[in-house]
């Protein structure tokens, strides 16, 4: 794809890549990883395969070659040539075809995944007869956290604070992190504590009192009370919201993390299957 126009953060990634946080290189990856795999899927691409990552004034780009193109994630009114097109369904793009995005409808992040039709001259934009609707994505159901190991270091009337109130999401919120905004929590003391591990997810308090959720971009260590972790299942809709979005905690327990954690990958495997054999029946239906 040419760049036609330059968008706001418009950036490459792929899933995080784990296992060197010990040398102070966080994972980073893709914000919402489920849409990033979803948009993977359709078009036969490799789990680990780069998509765009795209936030609202989004860029403008031109395809040089007959592409296969996913978009999911946020709903930004996605266009082929000035053309509304589906979101969660392959589509076929000719050499030449614009694609743009007219307005955000919903989320704050979306992801487009492409691959090379090597074998195959497109005419025109065809939308292939299959898609994808992740369900539960957009809810406003409260977000999922665990106690983390200072949760008790916090005034109870601050635990009922959390689990009560909704909070907003500053406008200095990044990749990094979302600054949450509320009445500021109240420590039990202020006795300093070592820097530990951290991780997406993780919910530290700040010295004002407000908290902050730890994304896709964090850092590998940090000196502030950890209450709480947002569960791995739940991070994709987080990241999904944004300024101007509020959002609410809830309390579950490691049982239920690790059950949502698998019951996602194993939908996520089911659409690789679905989507690859689709993909093969269409090349044999169409030689």
């Amino acid at each position: 794809m040419k760049l036609i126009k330059k968008g706001l953060l418009d950036t490459w990634q792929s899933l995080p890549m784990y296992g060197l946080q010990h040398e102070g290189i966080p994972p980073g990856g893709a914000m919402d990883i489920f849409s990033l795999q979803i948009a993977n899927a359709l078009v036969g691409n490799d789990v680990y395969d780069k998509a765009l990552e795209m936030h609202f004034p989004a860029g403008v780009y031109q395809f040089e070659k007959s592409t296969l193109l996913a978009v999911c994630g946020a709903d930004f009114t996605a266009c082929l040539d000035n053309v509304s097109i589906p979101m969660n369904q392959p589509i076929k793009v000719p050499p030449g075809a614009i694609l743009s995005f007219a307005k955000p409808a919903s989320g704050q992040r979306v992801y487009v995944a492409t691959r090379p039709l090597l074998d195959e001259q497109v005419s025109r934009v065809k939308i292939l007869p299959w898609s994808m609707n992740p369900e539960n994505v957009f809810t406003d159901e409260p977000i999922r956290i665990l106690c983390g190991r200072e949760w008790d270091q916090i005034k109870a009337c601050s635990q009922q604070l959390v689990l009560s109130k909704s909070f907003g999401i500053s406008p200095t919120s990044n990749r990094m992190g979302y600054q949450l905004v509320q009445e500021p929590l109240k420590m039990v003391s202020t006795s300093s504590m070592l820097s530990s591990a951290v991780t997406a997810g993780t919910i530290q308090l700040l010295p004002s009192g407000q908290l902050v959720v730890l994304l896709a971009g964090h850092q590998t260590t940090g000196g502030y009370p950890r209450l709480a972790h947002v569960i791995s299942a739940d991070l994709p809709r987080l990241a999904q919201k944004g300024h101007g979005d509020s959002l609410r905690f809830t309390l579950t327990d490691p049982t239920t993390a690790e059950y949502e954690w698998i019951f996602i990958q194993n939908y996520l495997q089911q659409v690789r299957n679905v989507c690859a054999l689709k993909l093969s029946q269409h090349r044999f239906d169409h030689r």
